[in-house]
């Protein structure tokens, strides 16, 4: 698990997925935070990435890096309204910060995985997929 960790810690920026009636949605993210086994993203309660995340709270992160390393982790996302959880996600997130200024923003909504599936492989190292469970 130390690996996933250490890899996500490296390469934060990558694409979230989750769905809509039985249709896939994907966008830009980034990892804000790990702490204590937690993978830490954001997003507004406007958005639709909010709307989706309520109804179905399952999610796949993805980073690719320029070698092709291919890290995911997927599992059910919980959502946080500990405004010191929300504090130490802006803390450690310049973007968030920017964007929300605080953590008693009544926009801001902060989910984690604390469990689920993990992988890394590098498509071209003929290298077989690590799997993780966390």
């Amino acid at each position: 698990m130390e690996k996933i960790i250490e890899f996500l810690t490296k390469n934060k920026s990558g694409v979230l997925a989750t769905s809509e009636d039985n249709r896939p949605h994907a966008r830009p993210q980034h990892v804000h935070l790990i702490k204590d086994g937690k993978f830490y993203f954001t997003t507004a309660n406007k958005k639709d990435a909010y709307k989706q995340l309520a109804k179905n709270p399952y999610i796949e992160f993805v980073v690719t890096t320029k070698d092709f390393t291919i890290a995911r982790i997927s599992g059910k996302v919980k959502f946080t309204d500990d405004l010191a959880e929300k504090q130490l996600v802006i803390d450690n997130a310049p973007l968030v910060k920017k964007g929300y200024q605080t953590a008693d923003n009544p926009m801001l909504e902060v989910f984690y995985l604390d469990s689920g599936d993990a992988s890394i492989v590098n498509i071209f190292s003929g290298e077989p997929v690590e799997t993780f469970k966390f």
